[in-house]
């Protein structure tokens, strides 16, 4: 299996975590969910962090049978409307956002 994760390096104000949080999961998860090929996606938000470990926000898992059905999906007109839900929710989000793909080995 193919994990490509987009880590939320930042923090959101206290105030607007709910709404940001809300946002992330109903509206983009579900915008994610229609990528072609993909078999899940999960949302995950950081409770605690080791001393020194980078600030995670938050982190997207979108699991693929392979990276061709990774880049098939990426490459989809889908795509485009993920990145404007994900646009429109981030304004109250500082930081950046990396990704990173692996492969599970298990």
């Amino acid at each position: 299996m193919i994990i490509r994760s987009a880590l939320l390096l930042g923090q959101v104000a206290a105030d607007r975590q709910e709404d940001f949080d809300r946002h992330m999961r109903e509206v983009v998860v579900a915008k994610i969910r229609q990528y072609p090929r993909i078999r899940d996606v999960t949302l995950r938000k950081t409770l605690a962090s080791d001393d020194g470990a980078p600030e995670i926000y938050m982190q997207f898992d979108l699991m693929f049978d392979s990276l061709a059905d990774m880049d098939a999906a990426l490459a989809s007109p889908v795509r485009d409307a993920v990145r404007a839900e994900i646009i429109a929710g981030m304004g109250d989000f500082q930081g950046r956002t990396v990704h990173v793909v692996s492969q599970a080995l298990g």
